[in-house]
């Protein structure tokens, strides 16, 4: 058995070239772990775990749980969670806006199945961090979806009828008017549904705590060295890194979006940009004008908004669906984009009205590998059953990611569990196909931009145009996916 997996040539931020996310600065101000270090020569392991995020990490932990005596490496391009896993909301997030789609795709037993592991999950980390005294502002918080533009309105309610299906009790309750007035003063908030209890970390404390914890497990991590290829060779795997390599019996692809040019990937995602703004802390101002206890969410556009406070005082607001990668290339726009931070600015003066004279101080990007049914996939390689992989996150990767550690240690050590029975239920869930580039490329900026203009016209009062609603219906899906199964 022969394979070869080329990775593209890392490319590292340049210095002064944009922001890197606000998160990661705080996280790696306050980690007073051991250094970094680059791999060198050849070293020999039972499993190399390529990416340093949340993916891999949580499969490093879960393997030392199942097999004490693994020899575990990992390796990473940057520093351990200052890719996708560093950058996003912190948004610690179940499936249930995604339960629609999961009962189409997987049945009412499976569907059901799913959802209560992506509950299960929450509570999972929770105990974790407790037990490996890693914080990262873990809270739970009130959190609404809701509906800013008439159109969107409803946008919860096939939601709603998928959990009567299965005899399920959301975790959500309608907002009456005045309720949502108290919540969201004069935003324009016509809608919505709460999570009194939702989940909410800063992400790259919880990754460089996950690090942190790793390393104090005898996890052998090798940070700022890139994997160039992975070779298969009769009993051996070679994955060369940096200036080194390392010989493996088996191999862990958690780099998610950075590997979706491989071709087992290629066809199944697209990589687009979420970018992010935020202000400096302003807990005075927020109090004076009652928006302390503001709580955060999303809005149920496709090319969503999700946002909230830190518990410093702070507001950032967050959007997908902006930069679109062309032959899943993740360039400089990936790192921050003036264009989608000026457009996401515009949509935090809509939405935080009281703000709009407030400064922001930051905006940055990272690259979020989105699949065509918006549910991510675990399993091995066609070419060689010895590389497992997760992919496809599509913007719920916080909390999944964990389900993806129990996953990938349990198939990696060969297990028959709960674990892998969930793979094999995310693996049945894998639909569809993108067109090949330029033509993916090109369909995706007309899309985007049919999009772009139908949410514009609902926001505005008027009525989309057919064909851009039309082209609309085309997007991938996202973690609501309310177009399919609005009212």
């Amino acid at each position: 058995m022969s394979i070869e997996l080329s990775f593209r040539r890392w490319r590292a931020a340049r210095p002064g070239a944009c922001q890197r996310a606000l998160w990661i600065d705080q996280a790696l101000a306050l980690d007073s772990s051991a250094p970094w270090r680059a791999l060198e020569g050849e070293q020999r392991f039972d499993v190399c775990v390529v990416g340093g995020g949340f993916t891999g990490l949580w499969t490093a932990h879960r393997l030392r749980d199942l097999d004490p005596a693994l020899r575990i490496a990992l390796v990473e391009a940057d520093d351990c969670g200052t890719g996708a896993s560093g950058r996003n909301s912190g948004g610690m997030s179940h499936w249930w806006s995604k339960l629609p789609a999961l009962l189409q795709l997987l049945g009412p037993e499976d569907a059901k199945r799913v959802l209560l592991a992506s509950i299960a999950l929450i509570e999972d980390i929770e105990a974790f961090l407790g037990a490996n005294g890693i914080e990262c502002e873990f809270r739970r918080v009130p959190s609404v979806w809701s509906a800013t533009a008439t159109a969107q309105v409803g946008a919860w309610n096939g939601m709603f009828r998928a959990a009567q299906t299965l005899g399920l009790a959301p975790p959500y309750r309608a907002l009456a008017a005045d309720e949502l007035r108290a919540m969201f003063g004069r935003g324009p908030y016509y809608a919505g549904v709460v999570e009194e209890r939702a989940t909410r970390v800063q992400p790259a404390l919880l990754a460089r705590g996950l690090r942190r914890a790793a390393l104090e497990r005898d996890v052998q991590v090798f940070e700022h060295s890139p994997v160039s290829r992975i070779r298969g060779e009769p009993g051996r795997l070679v994955v060369h890194a940096g200036s080194g390599r390392i010989v493996a019996d088996k191999v862990v692809l958690a780099a998610n979006a950075w590997m979706a040019h491989l071709p087992e990937f290629r066809s199944s995602v697209v990589v687009v940009s979420s970018d992010i703004v935020i202000t400096d802390p302003i807990p005075e101002l927020l109090d004076r004008l009652g928006m302390r206890q503001r709580p955060g969410g999303v809005n149920s556009r496709q090319m969503l908004n999700y946002g909230g406070l830190t518990p410093d005082g702070r507001v950032y607001l967050g959007r997908g669906g902006g930069t679109l990668a062309f032959a899943a290339r993740i360039g400089p726009a990936f790192d921050c984009s003036p264009r989608q931070a000026a457009e996401v600015m515009e949509d935090f003066r809509f939405l935080f009205p009281e703000l709009r004279e407030v400064p922001l101080a930051r905006a940055w990007a990272g690259p979020v590998e989105r699949s065509t049914t918006g549910l991510p996939w675990f399993g091995r390689l066609r070419a060689d059953a010895r590389v497992h992989y997760a992919m496809g996150y599509s913007g719920h990767g916080v909390a999944a990611s964990a389900l993806g550690g129990r996953i990938l240690a349990s198939l990696v050590l060969e297990r028959s569990d709960e674990w892998t029975s969930l793979a094999e239920c995310f693996q049945r869930a894998r639909r569809g196909r993108y067109p090949p580039e330029p033509l993916r490329y090109l369909g995706g900026r007309m899309v985007r931009a049919a999009v772009a203009r139908k949410e514009l016209a609902e926001r505005e009062g008027r009525r989309p145009a057919r064909l851009d609603k039309a082209l609309a219906r085309l997007a991938p899906a996202t973690i609501t996916d309310s177009r399919r199964h609005a009212p």
